[in-house]
């Protein structure tokens, strides 16, 4: 089977219509837009219809597809008078690398990879700070070493990690409307007895009780979360849940093992992760667990700047 040109290419957007297919940033054109190259017509057509193909089976306008091995993220939008659908492609960003080579202090490295590791994990951060790569980082390297079964739930998916990995095999479930949305995909998998739960993001009430439901039986569940520091990620975790969940501030207090706070931050050529970890695995534990469901979680604050007095870092995150 051939390899689509259009893949193997460097660009920022792809947009495909009924009798057109433009792109921009292509390289060494810049970020204007410019008809795709001829000899690409074809390949844009074949892109087109497994678009359309996705759109019908999923019945969602944004998904994503995989072709010659990489992950793109597709957004379907109505043309309002020339009629049609017009699907915008544009690479997923989201990077998997190795999860000791990120920088994380060592501390953290060991207590994120331990066996017996059972919780919920939290990455937090503004948007673009590589939370979604370093949680996918994560599932793999506990795959890669531990072995076991772990799902991904994510809408859309950002990252290419179905397949075995080492000693272990990771399943990415596919969401769609079709098929009960997000919600009923991410309630289906927490079912199957998963020894990773994966969930791309908690934005909404339902997926942050069904993340705090899971914590507490013995899952390890891996999410993101958008928040600016620590408590601020546990404080948004608890006011999504608590419509479903009146004992919100006991259930994660209970299954929180750690949240990582993150950002990048320029320095010239290089852009460096900056990052906060609160890790409630230590002999602190139980205080900061109290914490939490004395409702003072403004407090933990303190356990932030303590943990990151013990190991100050800034690793090159490229």
């Amino acid at each position: 089977m051939s390899v689509n040109p259009i893949i193997q290419a460097q660009f920022v957007d792809l947009y495909l219509g009924e009798g057109f297919a433009d792109v921009k940033g292509l390289a060494g054109v810049g970020a204007r837009r410019v008809e795709v190259p001829r000899e690409w017509e074809s390949h844009a057509q074949e892109l087109l219809q497994l678009c359309r193909q996705t759109l019908e089976e999923l019945q969602d306008p944004e998904f994503a597809i995989v072709v010659d091995g990489v992950l793109l993220r597709v957004t379907q939008l109505e043309d309002a008078f020339n009629g049609g659908s017009v699907f915008v492609l544009r690479r997923s960003t989201a990077q998997v690398r190795s999860f000791e080579d990120i920088g994380y202090p060592s501390e953290v490295v060991a207590t994120l990879l331990n066996p017996q590791l059972q919780g919920l994990i939290l990455f937090c951060g503004d948007m673009a700070t590589g939370k979604t790569s370093s949680a996918a980082s994560l599932i793999l390297a506990r795959l890669q070493t531990l072995g076991g079964v772990g799902f991904t739930v994510e809408d859309p998916q950002e990252t290419n990690l179905s397949g075995q990995h080492g000693l272990g095999r990771c399943i990415q479930v596919r969401t769609s409307r079709r098929s009960g949305g997000y919600s009923e995909a991410l309630l289906r998998t927490l079912r199957t007895g998963a020894d990773l739960i994966l969930i791309g993001e908690i934005r909404d009430e339902d997926t942050a009780y069904q993340a705090c439901k899971a914590s507490l039986n013995g899952n390890l569940v891996i999410s993101t979360i958008h928040a600016k520091n620590c408590p601020q990620a546990i404080e948004r975790l608890i006011t999504l849940a608590k419509p479903l969940a009146s004992n919100a501030y006991d259930v994660v207090a209970e299954g929180i093992q750690a949240v990582i706070c993150q950002e990048l931050v320029s320095d010239g050529g290089a852009r460096r992760l900056h990052a906060e970890p609160l890790l409630f695995t230590g002999v602190d534990s139980v205080a900061m667990r109290d914490k939490i469901r004395r409702q003072q979680i403004h407090l933990l604050e303190d356990d932030v700047n303590r943990q990151a007095r013990k190991s100050l870092w800034e690793p090159i995150y490229e």
